[in-house]
């Protein structure tokens, strides 16, 4: 958590200092009044935070904590947003600059017939001009984002064609959810609108791919009591996501178990439906598992003395843990993670860092399933996303 708050003040920090200089100091309005702006823009970039440091104990606080939750991640939201279009102005007007200042070293004032300096009246109005028709494009984007992440959860029906599947199995049900994220502005009435919909799917089995929560289990645990009531005939399975592991990964383990989701930890478990036998594995976080002692994630291991099977299907909550998957020979894996990019612009720059983003993908010999996530982290939005609950169906290729 040490590294993780640097990161996040670091962040905050420039996002203060840019929309202060770039937004609030343009505007013709007097030197106490930009103050005031400044103070409340810090405020709200950096007061939320403290909520990290509260022990939400009581009612009272929870709502407090939840209240001032509510207005720092939706105005971060929507903040991401507004600099996205601001630097989409600033950075090539930066560039410009800085190409006309190097010729003008190289070019002999006394060629030129004047010179002439700035219009800086021009320049302000233009600026504040912009800003306006960016505010202005920004807030019901914000506004839209939080409609839809908050909304009931899309299902998307996937067919996943697996070569030589037995006839036993050809339409068995897997309803997927991943990246709940119960935490600061996802609570329990949302999960329990999650349950009911999986529930009302009727799958044969339910799993879940990680980022279960974003807090600690003395502080979620009444927030997570509707994933107890998940049912189906082959059982609630559970990998661990990297927020498990920011957020106490052993005691989640045991929230989980004491729910009747059964975390699968580098391994596996064979569920024989009386007509085919369904080899199903699950690995640690990729990255975050390697953090904490035996937790390393290992898609071998998962695989290791597996009896026979008709087919293999592996929860693992990074899409990349598929290269691993695919040599230990798995035929389908189930991921989340990356929530599909989330919201406009990020749901395209995302494809910058990772390869699997969202849908279904094959790796060599492996199907590869990437949910954009039930819930959403940080930010309350969703734009060019929907928040997900898939329900797979094995089919005969």
């Amino acid at each position: 958590m040490g590294y993780w708050f640097i990161i996040v003040m670091t962040v905050s920090t420039l996002l203060v200092l840019y929309l202060g200089w770039r937004l609030i100091n343009p505007l013709h309005i007097g030197i106490k009044r930009k103050l005031t702006l400044w103070f409340l823009l810090a405020l709200l970039l950096f007061g939320h935070r403290l909520t990290w440091m509260l022990h939400r104990t009581d009612r009272v606080q929870l709502v407090a904590c939840d209240s001032i939750d509510w207005i720092g991640f939706t105005f971060l939201g929507f903040i991401s947003i507004l600099v996205v279009f601001m630097l989409a102005r600033d950075i090539p007007s930066l560039f410009g600059r800085t190409v006309s200042g190097v010729k003008r070293l190289f070019v002999r004032r006394s060629r030129r017939p004047y010179f002439m300096g700035p219009d800086r009246d021009r320049r302000r109005f233009l600026l504040n001009a912009s800003n306006g028709l960016f505010l202005a494009a920004a807030l019901p984007m914000a506004g839209f984002g939080v409609y839809n992440a908050r909304r009931r959860p899309t299902v998307i029906k996937n067919d996943l064609p697996v070569p030589g599947l037995p006839d036993g199995l050809d339409g068995l049900t897997i309803a997927q959810i991943s990246d709940t994220h119960i935490g600061p502005t996802i609570r329990g009435g949302w999960a329990r609108k999650v349950v009911d919909e999986v529930n009302g799917l009727e799958p044969d089995i339910i799993v879940h791919t990680g980022d279960l929560v974003d807090g600690a289990v003395d502080g979620l645990k009444a927030d997570v009591e509707p994933f107890g009531d998940l049912r189906a005939p082959h059982g609630v399975w559970f990998c661990t996501g990297n927020h498990e592991y920011y957020s106490g990964v052993f005691e989640w383990l045991a929230e989980t178990r004491r729910l009747g989701m059964r975390p699968l930890i580098n391994e596996h478990a064979v569920i024989d439906t009386g007509r085919g036998r369904l080899l199903l594995g699950g690995v640690t976080d990729l990255r975050m598992g390697g953090s904490v002692p035996g937790q390393a994630s290992s898609p071998s291991r998962a695989m290791a003395g597996a009896p026979p099977h008709d087919v293999s299907v592996l929860l693992a909550h990074e899409p990349d843990s598929v290269y691993g998957a695919a040599e230990a020979g798995f035929d389908i894996q189930l991921s989340g993670h990356t929530h599909g990019g989330q919201y406009f612009p990020y749901n395209y720059v995302i494809h910058l860092f990772q390869t699997f983003v969202r849908g279904l993908y094959v790796h060599e010999d492996t199907l590869l399933y990437v949910n954009m996530g039930t819930g959403y982290w940080g930010p309350p939005m969703r734009i060019g996303t929907a928040p997900e609950i898939t329900l797979h169906t094995l089919r005969r290729a």
